[in-house]
């Protein structure tokens, strides 16, 4: 029997873990050969690169991007080998009297981690498109909650922060006549700023892993693929349902306050932003080291390629393609 292999999301609710999920219990894994497979939840990313670090984890499943660029530019042999959400929507929102992004000046934002929210980067590139000092012209304020409308509305209205980024599972445009019958503003949606997308979530890997077990790699990067797609296919919606409400689709919200109900059914919609050959939005990554190079976190001469190592994805989705045709698994 072969090492076990030791997979880990930071986030615990299924919508991250769904793919892995799939991969165990349809027996993908198992298909490729690997016989003992471990699925963890960290409870924060910087808690996964951490594990991918020190050897405790093999494959990180939902990293933030920045957190690899930050560690490449440090010397960290971390690298990205897959994508998990490219193009994932994101509706930055604020109480009745800021009317523009530049209002944002002396204001207070709000993001859900320490370190900063999945959105906190986009939002950065909004300040600095108006003119504003991101790290200067305005507060952030961590733990704010998760990105739900009901959570949202009450701190806003008391005044914890001025402006909030709403969850990628709502639907739009209807979201935005929620956000305003409630008497806030919608400042930005990043459907509409990147219409490309950013890469908000990657798998990642030490560059150990890369180098000793290459075929490995492969293996489980064939099942996770495969998870995607699964989770992509409209005909296994009551499948999905049934799997986020057996593995926590993440209703009492993980101290982030409750998730609305409503939210499960964008949860089950939101599978279609998985990529479907586990590819990496590599434009949008280029704008969020653009961004980081901006705040001096990495240099000028900081390139994509020192993170990249996106070969082993190509050919896990070509052998997929080639087993079950384009798109199957």
């Amino acid at each position: 029997m072969g090492k076990k292999i030791v997979l880990s999301t930071g986030h615990k609710h299924a919508f991250h873990r769904i793919s892995a999920l799939l991969a165990l219990e349809k027996g993908y894994f198992r298909e490729e050969g690997l016989e003992e497979v471990d699925l963890i939840a960290s409870g924060e990313d910087t808690k996964t690169v951490e594990m991918m670090r020190d050897g405790r984890v093999d494959y990180g499943l939902d990293v933030k991007p920045g957190l690899i660029i930050e560690g490449a530019n440090r010397g960290e042999e971390l690298y990205i080998i897959g994508g998990m959400l490219n193009k994932f929507p994101s509706t930055l929102i604020s109480t009745p009297e800021i009317k523009t992004i530049a209002d944002l000046k002396g204001k207070r934002i709000g993001v859900k981690e320490e370190g900063g929210s999945r959105e906190r980067l986009w939002i950065m590139m909004l300040l600095r498109q108006a003119g504003l000092d991101p790290m200067r012209d305005v507060t952030w304020v961590t733990h704010a909650g998760y990105g739900s409308l009901e959570i949202q509305k009450e701190r806003l209205k008391r005044g914890d922060y001025h402006a909030v980024g709403l969850s990628g599972h709502y639907k739009r445009p209807e979201l935005y006549d929620e956000v305003r019958k409630a008497g806030f503003n919608v400042l930005a949606d990043r459907l509409n700023t990147h219409p490309e997308g950013l890469p908000d979530r990657v798998i990642a890997a030490p560059g150990s892993k890369l180098t000793s077990e290459p075929d490995t790699t492969i293996k489980v990067l064939k099942g996770i693929i495969r998870g995607y797609r699964f989770a992509r296919d409209a005909k296994n919606r009551d499948v999905i349902r049934e799997m986020y409400l057996r593995y926590n689709w993440g209703k009492e919200g993980f101290g982030w306050g409750k998730f609305d109900e409503g939210l499960l059914e964008g949860m089950i919609d939101s599978a279609r932003y998985l990529p479907a050959d586990g590819s990496v939005n590599e434009k949008g990554l280029s704008d969020i080291i653009a961004e980081l190079k901006a705040q001096r976190v990495v240099g000028n001469d900081f390139s994509i390629s020192q993170i990249l190592r996106l070969s082993f994805v190509k050919q896990a989705a070509r052998e997929l393609d080639d087993r079950f045709g384009p798109g199957g698994y």
